[in-house]
């Protein structure tokens, strides 16, 4: 004999399948190699990815080495999210054994600055191809927290360009590992310059020499390579000195990619003469 619900219990029932829904899906477990990277996986995943990274945003990444708690978590993870040049990086190789082949490699292979929005457009189509592929029951939902990030990219992209209209070929000297983001900012970049630990101090005044003449408006630094490398520059000149920083999570007022620009982009604001 079929035995019925009471009426007002079926009500009930139907009533609250809506809400419960599918079962959810199980969180990825991702290891980041950059917060560049982190970034961009807690966006699409809308912060339901577990994850480890092994370059804090204020780690140069060719400093950082994995820790006993990486190797534990990696053993469990879906995959390794890595930058083209982390590829090669012992942390890098040292997980990936760990895991015994238990763990995905994916390069995330945007080459050139990701503070460029046209980079970061490119690893933010990139990073969401491996989510989709590693999670495919919740491919539309990354596709379409992409679809709102690329979006939002594009306004950044425009308010900031339009915030320093009024500079634009402004000459200054900047680190190697900012240059290619102060060109794309509308600067003009006659002379680079490395790590101070890679400069002599004939280097320093060779520097000097050469831009004694170009009437430059500052020297722009980059964080993770040496706030300071410049800095002797800026004073022997007696122009601006600015620190940049390429990572989000090197402060506390730029904890993703956004915030990051906006800080940049004020920060070279500033070099207004």
């Amino acid at each position: 004999m079929i035995r019925r619900l009471p009426p007002l219990l079926t009500i009930l029932l139907l009533l609250a399948m809506p809400l419960m829904g599918p079962a959810e899906a199980r969180a990825l477990k991702i290891v980041a190699g950059t917060s560049l990277i982190e970034d961009i996986v807690r966006d699409l995943t809308d912060g339901r990815a577990e994850m480890i990274t092994l370059v804090a945003g204020s780690s140069c990444p060719g400093h950082d080495s994995a820790n006993p708690a990486d190797f534990v978590f990696a053993a469990k993870a879906d995959a390794i999210l890595v930058h083209a040049f982390q590829r090669n990086m012992p942390q890098t190789a040292g997980l990936l054994e760990s895991a015994g082949g238990g763990m995905r490699l994916e390069i995330i292979d945007a080459r050139g600055s990701w503070l460029v929005p046209e980079v970061q457009r490119k690893a933010t189509r990139d990073v969401a191809e491996v989510l989709a592929r590693l999670s495919p029951e919740t491919a539309p939902d990354i596709g379409k927290r992409a679809e709102t990030r690329l979006a939002g990219i594009a306004r950044a992209e425009a308010e900031a360009l339009s915030r320093l209209a009024a500079l634009k070929n402004t000459p200054v000297a900047a680190a190697d590992t900012q240059a290619e983001f102060v060109r794309w900012a509308g600067f003009s970049v006659p002379e680079t310059y490395r790590r101070s630990e890679e400069m002599t101090p004939g280097d320093v005044a060779n520097l000097v020499d050469a831009l004694r003449g170009r009437r430059i408006a500052g020297v722009v630094d980059n964080f993770q390579s040496g706030a300071d490398a410049g800095l002797p520059l800026a004073l022997e000149l007696k122009v601006p000195h600015v620190v940049l920083s390429n990572f989000p999570g090197s402060s506390e007022d730029a904890p993703d990619y956004f915030s990051l620009l906006r800080r940049n982009v004020n920060q070279l604001a500033g070099l207004a003469r």
